[in-house]
């Protein structure tokens, strides 16, 4: 979570302060474990579109991300992380299909094989005699 919290924090100040931040300088710090740490320092100049801070200010559209997350109860919080525990390293199962709250266009695992290769999908956005149509199957990335 370090590095996790440390690019969202950055992406937190780019979405409320891009405005003021042209020729600013941000120094990242990130301490991991074992003792060791990363500091690296970068300039922010207004580029060109796409790439104008206002443009990524736009695009990280943090306050509708925030509004879009979903509650869930401590107990099925407990029951999906005991399933990542029972599932890490494991190979030859498929996952749950339910991916409900999935937003359109993710890639998400579907099985791992017994050679462990993992096979995904895309979600689309399009709903098939009452099911979610996705489509774009994916192995190892190919």
């Amino acid at each position: 979570m370090y590095t996790a919290s440390l690019y969202a924090a950055l992406a937190s100040v780019i979405y409320n302060k891009h405005a003021s931040l042209t020729g600013q300088r941000i120094v990242m710090f990130s301490y991991g474990s074992g003792l060791t740490s990363t500091m690296f320092s970068f300039k922010l100049n207004e580029g060109q579109h796409p790439f104008n801070l206002a443009n990524i200010a736009s695009v990280l559209d943090v306050t509708a991300k925030l509004e879009s997350r979903h509650v869930t109860s401590p107990e099925k919080f407990i029951d999906t992380l005991k399933l990542m525990e029972h599932r890490y390293g494991a190979k030859d199962f498929e996952t749950s299909k339910d991916i409900s709250l999935l937003p359109p266009g993710t890639f998400y695992l579907t099985k791992v094989d017994s050679m462990y290769r993992r096979f995904y999908e895309k979600k689309t956005d399009g709903i098939v005699d009452g099911k979610i149509k996705c489509s774009n199957g994916i192995a190892n990335g190919h």
